[in-house]
């Protein structure tokens, strides 16, 4: 009975993962945003698996929306002067269900992305609509 226990330890052990091991790449290119010796002012990052990974990376708004899928949600953390945002965007293809489970995860990666100046739910992948939801920003 005791080696039953000690092998059902062990698999929950190996099962289990911090939130940090999930969000490493968040935290990663959020400092690398946050530097001022980086040029990089926005990170994109998608779910895989349990993990939170890097979609894509780079400069200025229109980097950001170019990269971005109608079909997918994205967690991004933007630089815009001296000012830091989150982001939360649901493709217009992404169904109900999915954009209210990416309303629960994007905890994780938020946590991840501390000192930003607001969260912004982007509800369309357009520029004008990200400005002026910046613009509004406290």
């Amino acid at each position: 009975m005791a080696e039953t226990f000690a092998a059902l330890d062990e698999k929950a052990a190996k099962g289990m993962s911090t939130g940090a091991d999930k969000t490493a790449a968040v935290e990663a290119s959020w400092a690398r945003i946050r530097s001022d010796r980086d040029p990089i002012d926005f990170a994109a990052f998608v779910v895989e698996g349990k993990h939170y990974v890097l979609s894509h990376e780079g400069t200025g708004i229109e980097g950001l929306l170019d990269g971005m899928s109608e079909d997918c949600v994205y967690f991004c953390g933007l630089r815009r002067g001296d000012e830091f945002y989150r982001l939360l965007y649901a493709g217009a293809n992404v169904g109900i269900i999915k954009k209210n489970k990416a309303q629960m995860q994007k905890n994780a990666p938020f946590n991840a992305m501390p000192g930003a100046s607001a969260d912004i739910e982007l509800p369309a992948r357009d520029s004008a609509t990200l400005l002026a939801l910046l613009e509004g920003a406290p």
